[in-house]
């Protein structure tokens, strides 16, 4: 459902009216009609998107606005339109007829309070069950928020890096503590955090704030900067094993010189995208993958598009999977719906 449609966000009857009849007009199919909170969050645990159009009306009303945006983030292709409530059918057409190509989200300003997440499941290739889910930024924004390549380089310019880190793990831990079941939420954390001294410090102080155990709080190590200190990197590792969290490499790609630290006491590797996709066609990187499940880590796939792939990681022994084929990232308020949904219907990575 919704490959390239067009979906209406609309709490007004008239202008769901007044939209459906302008659609219509442009030649348009009949459009996907979502008229309250219920309706659009059933969409979003369903993973439904890939629309072409998206209409929403000014102001959301009666409408949870992370739920809009995990819609819109599902459509990543579409041309978003803003509606009056009082829109009439020959103003959403020429709405319709002016809006023809998405444009570049804009990076918005560093407002407080602008700062949002998203949690992206990630599922057990056995049997599909959820075993983690991971922390992704997102920054408020009009007519919905954007992803952290429109923001996270103006914070970091601004030397704004751990304030960032501190902020989603703050976040991530207090909504992690309301959910109706125990699961495991990964924030991701530079090189540079890592070396600094009151990293295993400031995320037990957020652990504790939250009530969340720490067992229930993992960390990726992302690759953007190389390890200039190894002694201080495993140091840092021992105290966050310690204290009991799990610490994941992140994005390992192949012939990846980061396999050098796996002797560190790391607790599993998230394979990159890249190297997932090569899987299907590399022998080579096929062999790295079952080297890296020979290790007794607990490997994550990421990014992973189709059944075809999960078969074959499985195959290979990666443990884990991630990406949008699995499930989109969701707001907190969806991600315990669709954990449930989950656990009735685990059929996505079976093989």
């Amino acid at each position: 459902m919704g490959t390239g449609g067009t979906v209406i966000v609309a709490s007004s009857p008239a202008l769901r009216e007044a939209a459906i009849l302008a659609v219509r007009r442009s030649g348009l199919a009949d459009p996907v009609l979502l008229g309250d909170d219920a309706a659009l969050l059933r969409a979003v645990v369903a993973q439904i998107g890939g629309f072409g159009r998206i209409l929403i009306e000014r102001g959301l009303p009666g409408f949870g606005a992370e739920l809009v945006d995990a819609l819109a983030e599902a459509s990543p292709q579409a041309v978003i339109s803003v509606l009056e409530s009082d829109a009439g059918p020959e103003a959403v057409t020429t709405l319709l007829a002016s809006s023809n190509t998405p444009e570049e989200p804009p990076t918005p300003p560093l407002r407080p309070g602008g700062l949002m997440l998203r949690y992206q499941p990630i599922v057990s290739l056995r049997d599909g069950r959820i075993e983690m889910v991971e922390a992704l930024a997102r920054w408020a924004s009009e007519p919905v928020a954007v992803t952290p390549n429109h923001f996270v380089p103006a914070i970091e310019f601004m030397g704004l890096g751990r304030v960032l880190a501190r902020a989603v793990t703050r976040l991530a831990t207090q909504d992690m503590a309301r959910m109706p079941w125990p699961v495991c939420v990964t924030v991701n954390l530079s090189v540079a955090e890592f070396e600094r001294r009151d990293v295993a410090s400031w995320l037990a102080l957020e652990s504790r704030r939250a009530r969340l155990p720490a067992s229930r709080l993992a960390i990726e190590l992302t690759e953007a900067t190389p390890v200039r200190d190894v002694s201080r990197l495993a140091h840092a590792l021992r105290r966050l094993r310690a204290a009991g969290h799990e610490v994941l490499m992140d994005d390992v790609i192949l012939d990846d010189p980061r396999r050098r630290l796996l002797h560190l006491p790391f607790t599993g590797v998230k394979l990159d995208r890249s190297l997932t996709r090569l899987a299907r066609t590399s022998a080579r990187a096929r062999n790295q993958i079952r080297s890296l499940c020979g290790t007794g880590l607990a490997v994550t796939a990421e990014g992973i598009s189709s059944r075809g792939e999960a078969r074959l990681l499985r195959a290979l022994g990666v443990r884990r999977g991630q990406g949008f084929w699995l499930a989109r990232p969701l707001p907190a308020q969806a991600l315990a719906a669709w954990a449930q949904r989950s656990v009735s219907q685990p059929r996505k990575a079976r093989p």
